[in-house]
């Protein structure tokens, strides 16, 4: 029997994580969980046991730590001595513990840790004999009597017992009541989850990232947690410990540093990460410690993410057989679907950025900057927009960020609780802005440009929805689709309707005016398929247009008038107006070279030579010119995204020839060059055509210079 299964057997309030822990993540809480996986995995992970929420129930219905169970707590001492060769309390071999709260539902610095507990004078004295190092052993030290005071005794000028004993049984009692804090109990509210749940406690063995050089601590992401993004993402902060990574109170360093000086450890993470997401098969926050060269695994659990990376992930681990399609539905709100399809980054002119920072979250929101969280819950309850802005967030301040718009700290990297939090709740959070911004943006109207980790003065507007966002929703709707009847039940609340309405948009009046125009008679359905849009809408406003007296109705569909005419001629001008006429022109340029493939792949597809029409009998011949076709496209989809960010009006092109290629791929080859449908050529026609207006050029102009047909 082993050691942490012999523990669990004299008492199931207090259980060994050995790898071979018997009991629920209800029971020993996400942290325990998590440390009993990673060691049954064979990673390398510092022996530690569990309190485990019942001992909180017992703890709470008492107000103390019952005699039996405290004795079980001394046995799990005794185990961590057993694995680490260390005794508590001593001076020869000191072992030092962590003592961290942990809940089945994961709260990110909601309640209370004290970490290097069990030193003292005497074991500062033997640590620093053992190490060779003084400076080690009192900056230990002195963090243990810093958080000792500030978690335990809460007062700056208590006195710290020098009985470690002492100190472990007043640590486990203080982290059993921050389950009841002021700030736990104001995350729990807004995520509803329940109060009766409760904490389990973890009492771990101590490695420290403050040893040496060659140690450090660091947080990593198995994907990026903004983005969704692989490969593996994170900071590192050498000579520090966890606290001071997810605190904020430091800037650490990208995970480059960590790979350029211990390249074999760098390498053993990320195998670590790669195992984790595999095994747990959702994108993994973990926490590690370096000591002096040594790599270990303190925590790994699943990341909270923006709405993007959500998205993202969810469509890269179905398409990676990492997870079901059906699986990537059920991952995915409607409130994330929602928020992905508003802009998330200011368009590119956007004013005077009065603050630059890392994205630790993106979205835009716009409010009043102000700097004490109190006052953030006040305006916000009178009903004012607010941004709050810290040096560094702490728990404390959870309830002004909940209220706030958007949150921005002067420390702090993309692993800090500020940057944790702001993705748990869905605000724009920019972080690690430098000293002084706190003061330089009090009392300022700010817009928050999380993607682009920019605070802009007053309020600007989005910019157009990323393509990629687009792309992914739109697999999600596909999924939804074809779902299984049962599945509609399993989706997270009313995500099947929202993505599968995800792919309608809405449709500017110059879009339909100018597709109406193009297209010279049209019907409204045809306008919401070229388009995006619903087509009920479309064909009310098409209604619209033609009560308005800027289109006239006919038997093949809606068509301009001459007012509609002119004030379709006035949209175009204007906008031309705001866009960058040296970059279109740049564009144009390279459009017209792949024009002059595209017009000799389409003549291919109609004649086999001059004097031979295709007739479509050689399947071999079609087979070569539809790979000409499709080769062609994979070189047009960037010019098209490019398009698009110059023009947003030009973005929904690239869907359009997507979509064309799908259906020729499918088997459907009318969509190739068939005039009346939305065919590739008919698509490609009418993006030349705004293309030569958008540069201030004529079709005749164009067509005399060969670059038109």
């Amino acid at each position: 029997m082993t050691a942490g299964a012999e523990l669990a057997q004299r008492s199931e309030t207090v259980v060994g994580l050995d790898g071979n822990c018997p009991l629920s993540r209800d029971r020993i809480g996400g942290k325990a969980w998590s440390i009993n996986h990673m060691r049954g995995l064979g990673l390398p992970v510092p022996p530690a046991f569990v309190l485990t929420t019942d001992a909180w129930r017992d703890f709470t219905e008492r107000g103390a730590i019952a005699d039996d169970i405290w004795q079980a707590v001394c046995d799990g001492v005794a185990m961590l001595e057993h694995g680490t060769g260390r005794t508590f309390g001593s001076i020869r071999r000191p072992l030092l513990v962590s003592v961290r709260s942990g809940a089945a539902v994961s709260m990110p610095g909601m309640m209370d840790t004290v970490l290097n507990l069990g030193i003292n004078d005497g074991v500062e004295q033997a640590l620093a004999a053992a190490t060779g190092s003084a400076d080690y052993a009192a900056d230990t030290h002195r963090r243990f009597r810093a958080q000792y005071r500030e978690t335990v005794l809460q007062s700056p000028d208590g006195v710290v017992p020098a009985d470690p004993w002492e100190q472990l049984r007043a640590a486990i009692t203080a982290v059993f009541r921050s389950w009841d804090s002021v700030r736990a109990k104001a995350y729990r509210r807004n995520r509803g989850v329940s109060d009766d749940l409760g904490t389990a406690v973890t009492v771990q063995a101590m490695v420290f990232g403050n040893l040496d050089d060659a140690s450090g601590t660091g947080v990593l992401f198995s994907r990026n947690p903004n983005t969704g993004d692989g490969p593996a993402y994170g900071e590192w902060l050498v000579g520090g410990q966890g606290e001071d990574v997810v605190s904020g109170r430091t800037t650490p360093r990208p995970l480059s540093e960590l790979a350029a000086t211990q390249p074999q450890v760098h390498d053993r993470l990320i195998a670590a990460a790669e195992l984790l997401e595999r095994d747990g098969r959702d994108i993994q926050d973990i926490e590690f410690t370096v000591e002096s060269g040594t790599l270990w695994m303190l925590q790994s659990r699943p990341a909270k993410r923006s709405a993007r990376a959500a998205v993202r992930a969810a469509v890269a681990m179905a398409e990676e057989g990492l997870i079901t399609a059906a699986e990537a539905l059920q991952r995915v709100g409607a409130d994330q679907i929602r928020a992905v399809l508003q802009p998330a980054t200011t368009a590119a002119d956007a004013g005077e950025a009065l603050a630059r920072g890392e994205s630790a979250c993106p979205g835009l929101a716009f409010g009043v900057v102000v700097t004490d969280p109190d006052e953030a819950e006040a305006r916000a309850a009178a009903g004012e927009n607010v941004v709050l802005v810290r040096p560094t967030t702490s728990p404390d301040d959870l309830p002004g960020m909940i209220a706030a718009r958007a949150v921005v700290t002067e420390l702090g990297g993309t692993t800090s609780h500020a940057a944790l939090v702001s993705r748990e709740l869905g605000r724009p959070c920019v972080v690690g802005c430098g000293p002084g911004v706190v003061d330089a943006l009090a009392g300022h109207s700010v817009t928050v440009d999380g993607g682009a980790g920019v605070v802009w003065a007053g309020e600007v507007a989005g910019g157009a929805v990323d393509g990629a966002v687009l792309d992914d929703v739109r697999r999600l709707a596909e999924w939804a689709a074809v779902a299984p009847d049962d599945l509609a039940g399993a989706l997270a609340g009313d995500a099947e309707v929202v993505v599968a309405q995800a792919v309608v948009r809405t449709v500017s009046e110059l879009e339909l005016l100018r597709l109406i125009g193009v297209k010279g008679r049209v019907r409204g359905d045809a306008v919401a398929a070229s388009l995006g849009g619903d087509a009920d809408e479309v064909s009310a406003r098409c209604a619209d247009l033609v009560a308005g007296g800027l289109c006239a109705d006919t038997p093949a569909g809606v068509r301009l008038t001459p007012d509609g005419r002119q004030r379709l001629g006035e949209l175009l001008s204007a906008e031309r107006g705001e866009v960058d006429t040296a970059a279109m022109a740049a564009a144009y340029e390279d459009f017209c070279v792949v024009n002059a493939e595209l017009k000799e792949i389409v003549t291919a597809w109609q004649m086999k030579d001059a004097a031979t029409p295709n007739d479509h009998g050689d399947a071999e011949y079609d087979a070569a010119v539809l790979d000409r076709l499709t080769e062609l496209h994979t070189r047009v989809r960037p010019l098209a995204e490019r398009l698009g960010s110059i023009a947003p009006r030009l973005a929904r092109y690239r869907e359009r020839l997507d979509t064309a290629v799908e259906r020729i791929a499918a088997g459907d080859h009318t969509w190739v060059a068939r005039p009346i449908m939305d065919s590739y050529h008919t698509v490609w026609f009418e993006l030349h055509e705004d293309l030569i207006g958008l540069c201030g050029l004529s079709r005749a102009e164009e067509a005399a210079a060969g670059r038109a047909e």
